[in-house]
């Protein structure tokens, strides 16, 4: 008969998700894994599989977060162009100063060499596709309050990949007002 867990599955991911974060999916051991959550190598296997599906959770969840707060704010504001300056904003913390210093979970993971391992790859690829596609999806709605010639899909692709190089730009400790003028340069495609 198997034993009970004894342990919070979500506590161990978070755990899982600060190594990571710290040492990058590529240096990260299981033996760091197994310090830093107290749990076995086997009970580790047995909960979460091996490192790569341990990593998976954790972007799942990390990935997860994001997508539900940028849903929530997106779909807020009076007009797409406000929704989306509000949504950039709301990176400023994470993307400045010394908490920033960190970057994002899935962005460093793309730097490190984790795009070698095509799930992890397909994770990220997917997560940036929906992300995106949020984005795209208030423009459209709000398609009447742009030029003629707005294209939402192009505007999207375009404040994503800024986005993405916020993320990046992050692990250089920018101030809150230049992240914030980096912003206002990207919200003129909203004109």
């Amino acid at each position: 008969m198997a034993r009970p867990r004894t342990f919070n599955p979500d506590d161990v991911l978070d755990a899982a998700r600060d190594i990571f974060w710290r040492k990058g999916y590529q240096a990260t051991s299981l033996d760091d894994i197994t310090a830093e959550t107290g749990l076995t190598k086997p009970s580790l296997y047995a909960a979460f599989g091996d490192k790569t599906s341990l990593f998976l959770n954790v972007l799942d969840r990390y990935h997860g977060h994001i997508l539900r707060r940028s849903q929530r704010i997106l779909g807020e504001g009076s007009s797409a162009r406000d929704a989306v300056v509000a949504w950039l904003t709301s990176f400023v913390p994470y993307c400045s100063g010394s908490k920033g210093r960190r970057g994002c979970l899935s962005i460093n993971t793309t730097t490190d060499g984790g795009l070698d391992d095509a799930a992890l790859r397909k994770n990220i690829a997917s997560f940036n596709s929906r992300l995106e596609a949020l984005i795209e999806t208030r423009l459209q709605r709000d398609r009447a309050q742009f030029s003629r010639d707005f294209d939402p899909a192009a505007v999207a692709s375009a404040i994503m990949t800024a986005y993405i190089g916020l993320m990046v730009l992050s692990k250089q400790t920018p101030t809150p007002e230049r992240v914030r003028s980096v912003i206002a340069q990207i919200t003129k495609l909203l004109a």
